[in-house]
């Protein structure tokens, strides 16, 4: 039986809604093993740590969830059936960016193919990492719009001040190794922000967190 651990590249906060979602997620699977994160590390080093502790369980395969994203409940039972129709990557759809612009996380090139997603809720055959080389997450590259393709340019901002890019560059590299990217059809996951944090010495300093839920358009770029 194939046997899947859930990872969670966290830089240090990982929200309550998340936690109950993945519990939720993980009680409908038989071949649950671990829930590993990590704690203090920037974007690439995160992702490319917990990826490796992951496959440290010996896990056939990861789920990626965020520390702010909410997987629907069912969502990793629909990924392992999208994974059974030729797939290596299963993604759920969530909202991301500038609210006012509604996009989802998936990129698609003209024939419908999915070019990259977010990892927030994604289901990872173990198979492809142990095809890439390392290091699987990196910003050194960022990616720019040239007619119908998208094609990678050094990145020439220092690393602090960069922002995402790792989870495109993974998916470029897997893809042009003959993976596959499919959705999750059905289904979208919730993105939390913390728009303020509770204050102290209070019993009602309660955090303020705005959950994100709907999906407008597809980013084009």
């Amino acid at each position: 039986m194939t046997s899947v651990a859930v990872v969670t590249p966290s830089r240090g906060l990982v929200h309550s809604r998340t936690i109950e979602a993945v519990m939720d997620n993980i009680a409908e699977v038989p071949n649950y093993l671990e829930w590993v994160l990590t704690h203090d590390l920037p974007i690439p080093d995160c992702d490319e740590r917990v990826a490796e502790l992951g496959l440290a369980t010996g896990a056939d395969f990861l789920w990626f969830i965020e520390e702010d994203v909410i997987p629907p409940a069912g969502a990793l039972a629909s990924s392992f059936r999208l994974l059974d129709q030729g797939f290596d990557v299963a993604a759920v759809d969530y909202p991301v960016g500038d609210p006012k612009d509604g996009w989802g996380c998936l990129v698609r090139d003209g024939a419908g193919e999915i070019l990259w997603c977010g990892l927030g809720a994604t289901l990872i055959s173990r198979k492809v990492f142990e095809a890439l080389p390392r290091p699987w997450f990196t910003t050194d590259q960022t990616f720019v719009r040239s007619g119908s393709d998208w094609l990678p340019r050094p990145n020439p901002q220092a690393a602090e001040h960069r922002y995402g890019l790792q989870d495109i560059a993974f998916c470029f590299a897997l893809r042009a190794a003959g993976f596959r990217i499919g959705q999750v059809e059905g289904m979208t996951a919730q993105h939390a922000k913390l728009e303020q944090l509770g204050a102290q010495g209070t019993n009602h300093g309660c955090h303020t967190i705005s959950i994100r839920t709907e999906i407008a358009r597809q980013y084009t770029g």
